[in-house]
């Protein structure tokens, strides 16, 4: 357990927050807030109350309304800096001080407006909860640091509701989807421009990994073949060697490299 709290905040008091059990469990890419909302005299919860999350720059990034016994949930939150504003009728709107959220962070809180303003502590918290998963721990840092690479996560995968995995890579510039000799006649591989064919004029087979593991070896291989979007965690994309993290070099990576992470990755920890 741990207690972080901004310099002044007994200044700036309009709300005060404390923490209480965490059950949720947040995307190691976003943040999770779980709260509620009550009446700082009686404790009785507040129905209907607009809780908003705002960024570093005060922009409105996630908006909620309370239940009937005060409860809400902001979830797949931007990660950094932030602020809570709660408005509610007959009651003080109330904006907390700055606050941080970290990767994959769960904040349990329970926010408490006053009929009128009093100075409280604004906002503590006491416990939070973390999620890591050491498979898709590479993924998600080299997602955040988007350098060199093309990546889509799981959110950005069901929001295209594609039919096969191929069909997520089809707008990427310079990719090309061509057909699979020996294999069915839907199937097909990955080339990049010009790297479609190696220097000895034969086909140069983009290097395919899943869950990390090299899964090309001894030629192209359909991407539709080794898994269904339904079952995708991630996908990253590398053009040459040029951009090509350590981890995915090999003796023919020179052609680029798409990595599959599959939501089987989370079982492996």
């Amino acid at each position: 357990m741990r207690i972080r709290a901004p310099a002044g905040i007994w200044l700036l008091a309009l709300a005060s927050v404390q923490a209480g059990s965490v059950s949720a469990q947040a995307s190691p890419l976003h943040g999770t807030i779980r709260g509620r909302t009550v009446d700082e005299v009686n404790g009785t919860g507040l129905s209907g109350a607009r809780v908003e999350f705002l960024d570093d720059s005060r922009r409105v990034r996630a908006t909620t309304s309370t239940d009937e016994t005060g409860h809400f949930v902001l979830a797949r939150l931007p990660l950094g800096a932030f602020r809570l504003r709660v408005t509610q009728l007959s009651y003080v709107q109330t904006t907390t001080p700055v606050w941080w959220i970290d990767s994959g962070e769960v904040l349990d809180v329970v926010v408490r407006l006053q009929p009128d303003a009093i100075p409280l502590a604004p906002l503590e918290v006491l416990a939070t909860t973390r999620t890591s998963v050491p498979v898709l721990s590479g993924f998600y840092r080299r997602m955040e640091s988007a350098v060199g690479g093309f990546f889509l996560d799981r959110a950005e995968i069901e929001e295209r509701h594609p039919s096969r995995v191929t069909d997520l890579l089809a707008d990427l510039p310079g990719l090309r989807l061509e057909g699979a000799p020996g294999y069915s006649a839907q199937a097909r591989i990955v080339t990049f421009g010009r790297t479609a064919l190696a220097s000895g004029g034969g086909r140069c087979a983009v290097q395919v990994f899943v869950d990390g593991i090299l899964a090309s070896r001894g030629g192209a291989v359909p991407l539709d073949d080794l898994a269904h979007p339904t079952d995708l965690e991630g996908i990253e994309i590398y053009r040459g060697m040029s951009t090509l993290p350590p981890e995915f070099i090999t003796p023919d990576a020179r052609c680029g490299v798409v990595a599959l992470w599959t939501r089987r990755g989370r079982e492996l920890v």
